[in-house]
């Protein structure tokens, strides 16, 4: 199966990082000149911008799928796509800042990042965390399921992971792991099907 094109690698980090500061430099001399006032006109201009960007090559071909996701993303939400937020979260990430950020809000990014690429994201029940029916319910999708009851559980008030969460997945487990990677979040595959969250402290 052939997976997404997102950052998935360390080596990825630094230019998504470059290309996340232009957008939003690119975006700030905007707004300085009068112009990208309105939620809707930012988005407008965000978009002919990462259009530009994609037409001219502008940047390195190792993040051209994330410049399409953004792109394919905006096309479809609107201005609901929050693109100056997701890049906000891109160059978060890549400058290691995203560790000052709790894990809740830094899992909220990734999600979207996985959302914005096709993934579904649902939170169920104890009585529904049934693996054969949930993975006959998802068959042939690529989604991310997890216990409400867990994330309750092991966030705190303040969004801190205070211990692992288990997430199912039917898709490709080590496109999950490598997004929540790209926002200093720690996973692994436990087993086919299923990713353990961990909290930074647990040592991995």
């Amino acid at each position: 199966m052939k997976q997404n094109n997102i950052f998935t690698a360390e080596k990825n980090l630094p230019a998504l990082g470059h290309f996340a500061w232009c957008a939003l430099v690119a975006l700030r001399l905007a707004q300085r000149d009068g112009q990208a006032q309105s939620p809707l006109m930012e988005h407008a201009f965000l978009m002919r911008w990462l259009g530009t960007a994609q037409r001219q090559k502008r940047f390195s071909r190792a993040i051209a799928g994330e410049i399409e996701d953004l792109l394919r993303f905006g096309r479809q939400k609107g201005a609901g796509a929050q693109l100056q937020q997701r890049l906000e979260g891109v160059l978060t990430a890549s400058n290691g800042q995203g560790q000052e950020q709790s894990e809740l809000h830094r899992l909220t990014f990734a999600i979207d990042r996985l959302k914005s690429q096709g993934w579904i994201n649902a939170v169920v029940t104890d009585k529904e965390w049934r693996r054969e029916s949930l993975q006959r319910e998802y068959a042939g999708e690529r989604a991310m399921l997890v216990r409400k009851s867990e994330l309750v559980r092991q966030f705190s008030d303040a969004g801190r992971l205070m211990a692992p969460v288990t997430f199912m997945v039917t898709g490709e487990p080590d496109v999950v792991c490598d997004t929540l990677f790209a926002f200093a979040l720690l996973s692994e595959v436990a087993e086919p099907n299923f990713i353990i969250l961990r909290p930074s402290s647990d040592g991995l």
